[in-house]
C-alpha cells in the first residue's frame, strides 16, 4: 500500500469518526454534545462613570449606568454575567467589619447576589485604606417567554460601621491614585 493510500484512508476514518459522533450527539446519545443551547443573541454594555455606595446606605439602590434591555424570542433563558473591578475605601477610624451586597437583577425572571466584605479585628489605622476587589456574577434564567427584560445591579451596605467615609466604588477616580476601571454586564439569550 502507497503512502497516499495510507493517508487518505487514516483522513477518511478521522471524518467518518466525527461524523458519527456529530450525528449520535444530534440524536442525543452524548450528553456532552449540547445542540439544544444555542446562541440566539448578545447583549454587551460597559461603562466608566464611577458610581459610589457609602457603609450607611443599608438598603437597595441601583449602580449608576448599569443596565441593559434585551428582547427574548419565547422559549429561551438569559446568561448574564457582570464584572467590574471595584475599590473598597476604609476610613482613618475605620474598626472591626464593612460589607456590602451586589446582586445581579434580571426583572421578572431572579437574581444573584454576593458579599463582598472586609474584617480587620485590631485597632483603627488612623489612615485612609483601599482595598481593589474583583466583582463577578454569572446567573442563568429560568424559561422564559418572549418579552423584554431589563438587566441591573443593584448594591447596598450590610451595616453602618465605624468611621465617616467607608464605601464601595466601581470606575473610582479622583486624588492622586485613578481608577478608571470600566464595569460590564454581557447578556447572552440561548435557545432551551
Amino acid at each position: 500500500m502507497s503512502g497516499k493510500s495510507i493517508i487518505g484512508a487514516m483522513i477518511g476514518s478521522i471524518l467518518i469518526t466525527l461524523g458519527i459522533i456529530w450525528g449520535l450527539g444530534f440524536i442525543g446519545f452524548f450528553p456532552g454534545v449540547d445542540t439544544k443551547n444555542t446562541l440566539i443573541q448578545t447583549r454587551y454594555g460597559e461603562w466608566n462613570s464611577p458610581a459610589f455606595i457609602f457603609d450607611n446606605q443599608l438598603s437597595y439602590i441601583k449602580m449608576t449606568d448599569t443596565e441593559l434591555n434585551v428582547t427574548t424570542s419565547g422559549n429561551s433563558r438569559l446568561l448574564v454575567s457582570f464584572s467590574a473591578m471595584s475599590i473598597m475605601t476604609l476610613d482613618a477610624a475605620f474598626t472591626f467589619r464593612a460589607g456590602y451586597n451586589v446582586s445581579l437583577l434580571v426583572e421578572k425572571a431572579g437574581n444573584r447576589t454576593i458579599q463582598v466584605d472586609y474584617y480587620d479585628g485590631g485597632a483603627a489605622y488612623g489612615s485612609i485604606r483601599q482595598i481593589s476587589m474583583d466583582l463577578y456574577i454569572n446567573y442563568l434564567t429560568p424559561k422564559l417567554p418572549t418579552g423584554t427584560y431589563t438587566v441591573n445591579v443593584f448594591w447596598k451596605s450590610g451595616f453602618d460601621a465605624t468611621g465617616s467615609t467607608n464605601s464601595l466604588s466601581v470606575a473610582h477616580m479622583g486624588g492622586a491614585s485613578d481608577y478608571n476601571f470600566t464595569r460590564t454586564l454581557l447578556v447572552q439569550e440561548l435557545r432551551v
